[in-house]
């Protein structure tokens, strides 16, 4: 008698939550489990234990389409479900936490060679660019050394402490544009007085401007609550001029020379500020959603779809419907011709140069990684779960 009443108040229950609320859920665990067998368990010829795989296309022929050991991809993927915890439970969150402690373990490999907080985008004993024919024997060359994406990323995917975030912060501010007589050239000439955050920390680079960057950096100084200083107002306003402007629709490239589309700079900005209020981003809002809603339409890679939708959720929108209702449907998407993240040597020229070779496709790489794909649609799904609630 006993289990049958037990049965009855589940039945009744049961209709009250949405097929569709149900069928996320399943997602997300299913989704977890693929990311946490995608993980390297011991290190492989090519990765480390711990990494997601990555790779890497030359834009221009031949392609060269070849593994990828950048600590990049990992990093976020480990970011991003740093962020989801609070909302993941259970088992969810075992998995999750699992996933982030494995990550880590591949980080020291890339760390600054004398032991400071800095790290880069490829191992710091290796060859940048594996299975390229030429550049792999360049890194003395380029002598970028370490960069702020990587680093702020690998800081908050762990567990950093505040002195040891203050030391990069020191180094944020000492390598900004204008400080040491160097000043940036790579952008638009008003921007180029702004003393911001640089997107590199090699002593030899000069000040570099990326949207998506500046995005992340300021995650990083907001997340640990590190004092303020005026790198940081400046950075703010570079931001806010550029939202303004709308420079992110009419010349995400320029803007981004690292992650280049409309679509992924509108998921950084929102990113940023559903995570924190900033008085001088906030009167955009609406035109951010307007922008969003308006490439909906008329993105056609899936992975555009999900992140564009993320970015509507987290300023608080409602976004279409997605028709995406399992791993197999995604799989066989097209979704792994997405490139989140690319390398265009020309980011360094000063206009019009930079804007002539920023598409010159010999000099610029994809890159790829199919676990972060679906690290960006569990993101989504996550965040819709949670507002469904």
């Amino acid at each position: 008698m006993r289990q049958l009443i037990c049965l009855l108040i589940l039945a009744y229950f049961l209709p009250a939550v949405p097929k569709a609320q149900r069928g996320d859920s399943m997602l997300i665990h299913k989704l977890l489990l693929q990311l946490d067998s995608m993980q390297f368990k011991k290190d492989s010829g090519e990765f480390y234990k711990g990494m997601f795989t990555g790779y890497r296309e030359c834009g221009g022929a031949p392609h060269n389409f070849q593994p990828d050991n950048n600590v990049f991809f990992t990093a976020i993927a480990a970011f991003g479900l740093k962020n989801m915890l609070p909302k993941l439970h259970g088992a969810d969150r075992q998995i999750a936490e699992n996933i982030i402690q494995k990550a880590a373990t591949c980080y020291p490999y890339f760390k600054n060679r004398y032991g400071y907080p800095y790290y880069g985008f490829w191992p710091t004993n290796a060859i940048i660019m594996p299975h390229t024919f030429i550049f792999k024997y360049l890194k003395q060359v380029f002598g970028q050394g370490e960069d702020a994406d990587d680093t702020v990323m690998i800081l908050m995917a762990s567990d950093t402490d505040d002195s040891t975030a203050m030391v990069l912060k020191k180094r944020l501010v000492a390598l900004s544009n204008i400080t040491k007589g160097k000043r940036i050239i790579s952008t638009y000439k008003k921007y180029r007085s702004l003393p911001a955050y640089s997107t590199w920390l090699g002593d030899r680079m000069a000040p570099d401007f990326d949207f998506a960057v500046h995005c992340n950096i300021l995650y990083f100084v907001l997340g640990k609550h590190l004092p303020l200083a005026k790198e940081d107002s400046a950075t703010i306003n570079l931001l806010a001029q550029m939202v303004k402007s709308r420079d992110y629709m009419r010349s995400p490239v320029f803007l981004s020379p690292y992650y280049v589309k409309s679509s992924i700079l509108l998921y950084h900005i929102t990113r940023l500020m559903a995570a924190f209020t900033i008085p001088e981003l906030e009167p955009y809002r609406a035109q951010l959603a307007r922008d969003i809603m308006s490439l909906i339409p008329v993105s056609y890679n899936i992975m555009d779809q999900i992140i564009l939708r993320t970015a509507l959720l987290r300023l608080g929108e409602t976004p279409p419907d997605l028709d995406l209702n399992s791993i197999k449907e995604f799989d066989e998407s097209n979704q792994k011709s997405f490139v989140f993240f690319q390398a265009r040597a020309a980011f360094p020229y000063p206009t019009p140069l930079k804007k002539i070779f920023l598409h010159w496709s010999y000099i610029y790489y994809y890159f790829y990684c199919p676990a972060y794909n679906k690290m960006l649609w569990l993101e989504y799904l996550v965040e819709k779960d949670r507002l469904n609630k």
